[in-house]
């Protein structure tokens, strides 16, 4: 892989190029699809391609391919000679020596048969069937990825990086007078750290705890987001808000406001690019970058951002290596050019247990799952989510199932609201999400539910 990106990049540079970056990948996905109780397809995609950036000057072309051919250079270089200079275009990455980071490959995930992987599966949906006889249903996927990738630029850097990754989900249906689902989730990048049997009966306890759900009157409430709740409000309504791209289109509910108290003071939050075991953890970003922490809210305080190098030179600053190329497959792409995103967004864990916040609450929800959670306007941070599993909390205990409420909320306000941050800290990847979110339960006052 290396050896080929040297050679695009020597051949943009004989095309006329006067800077070059190659980026050459190969994954396979495998996945495992379940519904109504079995095992139904189990289906491997391999990807492998090229992209090329050529510069003249601050002009810059891209193309991609599925293999390196003079065309694919011509192409690139033919684009970046089209194109009007762009002042911001401050270069490729410089040359680094990257640390490696630990626990995010695994060989046997590598060379994973399509037996095993069914197997495994089979035995999440074994677990929540046999967890309860009110379990009538589960269904869900199970998500093999393995990458690796070479970055080749001009300016001497020659850089490869691999990773591998196992996710899951599986939602169990309870049935009695009336019917109730419970959905559970897993990673890991190393099979060791795989807990399969706990993903199904996750979910088939949630299934079955959700039964005969009472309605609730609208109102405000203190809630309480389990992790999986939290971690699916925090990567929709944060990780955009701290995206220095948005910041800079002004898409950011928080433009100008660095430095500046945006949080509770019991909230912390930073990017971890290269934290040990992390889903979407990486030694280099893919424009060669190292990875690292990155700071985003102390105690309440707006720090920090994550660029690459186009917007960090356009904020003035440096890239945090958080330059992807993020596209709908889970793992790296050579089709699409590098931009900001979070990697593994960190919560800092409290001095609360789960348990203490709930004695605390006089009269709120526990949240065990939302779903549909999406920006209505993302300037201002005003948003949209739906309970999926769901508990009343009177006087300090949980006083049973809700059906399902909507909530329509500010995220601002929110952050100001926080009442209380648990030291139950999960690692989880929401659905759809590009980005794992490490977050604890979190305690929020006065949120309106309708």
């Amino acid at each position: 892989m290396l050896e080929l990106a040297r050679r695009a990049v020597k051949l943009a540079e004989k095309r006329g190029a006067e800077g070059a970056e190659a980026f050459v990948v190969e994954s396979s996905v495998m996945t495992v699809r379940m519904a109504s109780n079995r095992v139904v397809e189990v289906k491997r995609v391999r990807e492998h391609g090229i992209g090329l950036r050529a510069a003249i000057g601050r002009k810059v072309g891209f193309a991609c391919a599925n293999e390196l051919t003079h065309e694919l250079v011509e192409r690139a270089v033919s684009i970046a000679r089209a194109r009007p200079p762009d002042p911001a275009f401050g270069g490729f990455a410089p040359p680094a020596r990257p640390k490696q980071v630990e626990d995010i490959y695994d060989k046997t995930l590598v060379s994973m048969p399509h037996e095993r992987a069914a197997s495994m599966a089979e035995l999440m949906l074994e677990s929540a069937l046999d967890y309860d006889r009110r379990i009538a249903e589960a269904s869900g996927a199970l998500t093999f990825v393995v990458e690796r990738c070479a970055i080749v630029n001009t300016n001497g850097l020659s850089v490869v990086d691999r990773a591998t990754r196992v996710m899951g989900h599986l939602t169990a249906e309870a049935r009695d007078l009336r019917r109730s689902e419970g959905a559970s989730w897993l990673g890991a990048t190393r099979m060791k750290a795989l807990r399969i049997e706990e993903v199904g009966r996750r979910a088939a306890e949630l299934a079955v705890n959700s039964l005969r759900p009472s309605k609730i009157p609208p109102g405000s409430y203190d809630i309480i987001l389990e992790p999986p709740a939290a971690a699916d409000l925090f990567y929709h309504m944060l990780s955009y808000a701290v995206n220095g791209l948005e910041v800079y289109d002004r898409i950011s509910y928080l433009s100008d406001r660095m430095g500046e108290v945006v949080a509770a003071d019991e909230l912390s939050v930073y990017d971890w690019g290269n934290m040990p075991g992390g889903l979407c953890s990486r030694k280099v970003d893919d424009e060669g970058v190292p990875t690292q922490r990155t700071p985003l809210i102390d105690q309440g305080r707006l720090v920090g951002l994550v660029y690459d190098l186009y917007y960090a030179a356009k904020a003035g600053c440096r890239s945090t290596g958080n330059g992807l190329r993020v596209s709908d497959l889970p793992a790296r792409c050579h089709a699409v050019e590098p931009h900001p995103h979070v990697t593994n967004l960190v919560i800092v864990p409290g001095d609360f247990e789960r348990e203490e916040l709930i004695e605390d609450t006089k009269r709120g929800l526990l949240l065990s799952r939302i779903w549909y959670t999406y920006p209505m306007v993302p300037q201002l941070g005003d948003f949209s989510t739906t309970s999926r599993c769901g508990f009343l909390v009177r006087d300090g205990e949980i006083a049973g199932a809700i059906e399902q409420v909507r909530i329509h909320e500010n995220m601002p306000r929110l952050l100001k609201a926080i009442s209380g941050v648990a030291d139950d800290q999960q690692q989880i990847m929401p659905w759809g999400a590009s980005a794992s979110v490490c977050s604890p339960s979190l305690r929020f006052s006065d949120v309106r539910v309708g």
